[in-house]
C-alpha cells in the first residue's frame, strides 16, 4: 500500500514475545508480596455491610414489635406507659413523626399570630397594646385570606390570647359580638415567634 501509517512489526518467534510480556510484568510486580491483604481481609467491606444489614433488621423487627398497627405486634413487648408519663401520648424523640409536629405547632402559631395582627390593625386599639374588633368584620376581612377564622379564634382563646361571649361564632348570626384581644399585640409576637421551637401537641407557652 505504499507509506502504509500502520505497519505490523515483528518482534521475534512466539518464546520471545512470551519473555517480553513476562519481564513487563516482573516489572509491574510489587518488590514485597507482604503488602497483599489475604482473602478474608480484603471482603471486610461486604462482612460489615452484612452485618450493619442484620442489625437493621434486628432493631426493625423490635420496634414493629411494639407497634399495635403491625402484623408483628407483640402485647408483652410493648412498653406500658402511665398518663403521667412525660412521653405519654407523645412521637419518638428525634423521629420524623416528631418534627412533623413540631412544624405543625409552628405553622398554626404563625396563622394565631395573624389573626391577632389582623384584630389590633383592623379594629379599635386601645393604648395598652390590646384591641377590638366584632365578629362580622374579623370574618369578611380573615375569611379572604383564610377558611379557618373561627377554629383560629377558639385556640387563641384555649390559651389566653382573646375571648369573646358564647361558645363558638356563626356567620349573621354572631356578626355584633365583640372580640376582645387580651394581651398587648407584641407581646404575643415575641411569645410566638416563627424561630422559636414547640413541644408536639403544646402550640403555645402557658
Amino acid at each position: 500500500m505504499g507509506d502504509a501509517s500502520i505497519r505490523c512489526v515483528q518482534t521475534g518467534n512466539l518464546a520471545e514475545r512470551k519473555a517480553m510480556l513476562d519481564g513487563r510484568a516482573a516489572a509491574n510486580k510489587p518488590a514485597d508480596d507482604s503488602d497483599q491483604q489475604p482473602f478474608e481481609l480484603r471482603h471486610t467491606n461486604l462482612a460489615e455491610k452484612k452485618k450493619m444489614f442484620d442489625e437493621k433488621v434486628k432493631g426493625h423487627t423490635a420496634k414493629m414489635s411494639t407497634n399495635p398497627f403491625s402484623n408483628r405486634f407483640q402485647s408483652s413487648a410493648a412498653p406500658k406507659l402511665s398518663r403521667n408519663d412525660p412521653n405519654y401520648g407523645k412521637p419518638v424523640a428525634g423521629s420524623k413523626s416528631e418534627r412533623r409536629g413540631k412544624n405543625a405547632a409552628k405553622h398554626i402559631n404563625a396563622e394565631v399570630v395573624f389573626l391577632c395582627d389582623m384584630i389590633y390593625q383592623e379594629g379599635e386599639q386601645y393604648e395598652d397594646g390590646t384591641a377590638a374588633i366584632t365578629f362580622g368584620d374579623l370574618f369578611q376581612i380573615y375569611t379572604r385570606i383564610s377558611n379557618k377564622v373561627v377554629g383560629m379564634l377558639l385556640r387563641a382563646r384555649k390559651y389566653g390570647l382573646l375571648d369573646f361571649e358564647g361558645e363558638t361564632l356563626f356567620q349573621r348570626r354572631d356578626d355584633d359580638v365583640p372580640i376582645l384581644l387580651l394581651r398587648p399585640i407584641q407581646e404575643i409576637r415575641d411569645e410566638l415567634h416563627k424561630d422559636q421551637e414547640f413541644e408536639v401537641g403544646v402550640c403555645h407557652k402557658v
